[in-house]
């Protein structure tokens, strides 16, 4: 296993990084937020996480959050812009695009797919709302309905993802050997040792 060169990670923030199956005997994180952190299969003998913070660190939901919002907005700027501009056509084709860049960006990260399409969803029914205060009322009613089926969709998979990213965001000793470490004064929760050897509370 890889041993890093520098083993003093006290007093700093280092939440959501990952050790993972790295040699950190001896290694010292005390006094350390350590929320979200990946120690899993790591040989931690001796390490000192004294007063250290473990569980769930929430910095990943709020950046899945910002960044799936900012997709879902600048979708619906950019259909809603273009369609006024141009046209009904011209605004899905923005929408198609704008939608197109962000998950390509992102590499089809499930959230922010829900982001690009809610926002469709958003200019889908405006232009229901338009469309039925035009006059064409039942084009109208099912452009509005079927906005909302798809926006309700786009909100059934964000929330899948944020579940799956919270159960990620949680300091992790899985597999890890923790033989003769001291947790003395850590705050332990929503942390996970499940098949650690040697884990004990002082």
């Amino acid at each position: 296993m890889t041993q890093p060169h520098n083993l003093n990670f006290s007093n700093q923030d280092l939440r959501n990084r990952s050790f993972k199956g790295l040699d950190l005997t001896g290694a010292d994180f005390s006094s350390s937020d350590i929320r979200g952190c990946n120690f899993s299969e790591a040989i931690l003998r001796g390490a000192n996480f004294q007063a250290a913070r473990c569980g769930e660190s929430r910095r990943r939901v709020s950046i899945l959050i910002a960044r799936a919002g900012g997709v879902a907005i600048a979708v619906t700027i950019a259909g809603a812009f273009v369609g006024f501009v141009a046209g009904a056509e011209a605004g899905a084709a923005a929408i198609t695009a704008t939608a197109a860049v962000a998950i390509a960006i992102t590499k089809v990260e499930a959230g922010i797919v829900a982001g690009a399409i809610a926002g469709a969803a958003a200019v889908i029914g405006c232009n229901g709302i338009i469309t039925f205060l035009g006059g064409d009322s039942l084009r109208g009613i099912l452009l509005f309905l079927g906005s909302g089926i798809i926006f309700g969709l786009a909100t059934i998979v964000f929330f899948q993802t944020v579940i799956e990213v919270e159960s990620l965001s949680k300091t992790s000793f899985k597999g890890a050997d923790l033989t003769n470490s001291n947790f003395d004064e850590a705050m332990i929760e929503d942390t996970d040792f499940a098949g650690a050897i040697g884990w004990r509370r002082v």
